[in-house]
Order: structure tokens, then C-alpha cells, then sequence
């Protein structure tokens, strides 16, 4: 991916931002590292190590891993995100997990909603590591 610095000279980094354009319909998966705007459709999975915006006339159906997921559109399916935000007339079906669930006025969310715990910096503590924390011993069967 190329990136043009205000220079006019090509640079290669993560800034940037990929965008599926109103009138495109992509099936499969998608593995990125810098933001992913959708104004057309999508369906398959989406892993992002940034955000993810389904704009107003966007739509998503399948599985989404980003840090943060932006719904003006409508997402029909599940998602893992650390903050997910539902903008007006931005609609959800579904299931996610989320540390940070924003839904504004006129938003719609329509299944069921977990709270992602907050782990170790390689996700959530197993038992014994919970356990060794309160000093507590188990079995680890």
C-alpha cells in the first residue's frame, strides 16, 4: 500500500485508510492494519488492527475484529472490538463483545451484548493466573 506525503513522495506506513466504495460488494476475509471505511457492501470477515467504519450507505454481514468498529450503516453478525459506537441511524444485529459500547440517539442494537474483561496484555487471565493473583491455590484440571 502507498501512502502520498504532502511532498508528492510515496511513503509506506499504516496511516492511511482502505475504502470500499459505494457500489462494490466484496465476499471473503480481510486482514488489515490501518482503518477500513465501507460504503458499499461486505460480507465475510474482517480483521483490523485499527478501526473499521461502515458508513450510511455501508453494509456489513459477517464477523469483525478491530479495535474500534463505527456503525452508520447496518452490521448484521458478531464482533469482538474494544469500542464499538452505533451513529445515528447506524444499526447493529447481532452479537458483540466490547470493553466500550456507545449507542447515540436514533442508533439501533438488536441481539445480545458481552462485556469484554479486561486480562493480561495477551487477553483475559486464565484460572491459575486469577488464582495466583488472590493467593488462592486450584487444581488446574
Amino acid at each position: 500500500m502507498a501512502i502520498f506525503a504532502n511532498n508528492d513522495k510515496q511513503s509506506n506506513g499504516n496511516s492511511g485508510t482502505t475504502i470500499i466504495a459505494s457500489g462494490t460488494k466484496i465476499k471473503g476475509e480481510v486482514v488489515i492494519d490501518c482503518n477500513l471505511h465501507i460504503d458499499g457492501e461486505f460480507e465475510g470477515v474482517i480483521r483490523s488492527k485499527n478501526s473499521v467504519t461502515i458508513g450510511k450507505s455501508g453494509g456489513v454481514g459477517g464477523e469483525i475484529y478491530a479495535e474500534k468498529l463505527v456503525v452508520s450503516g447496518k452490521f448484521t453478525g458478531s464482533c469482538d472490538c474494544d469500542v464499538i459506537e452505533i451513529m445515528p441511524q447506524g444499526r447493529i444485529d447481532g452479537q458483540i463483545t466490547t470493553k466500550e459500547l456507545v449507542i447515540e440517539r436514533k442508533g439501533y442494537f438488536v441481539g445480545e451484548s458481552k462485556i469484554k474483561e479486561d486480562g493480561s496484555k495477551f487477553g483475559t487471565l486464565s484460572k491459575i493466573e486469577k488464582a495466583e493473583k488472590a493467593d488462592k491455590v486450584i487444581d488446574p484440571k
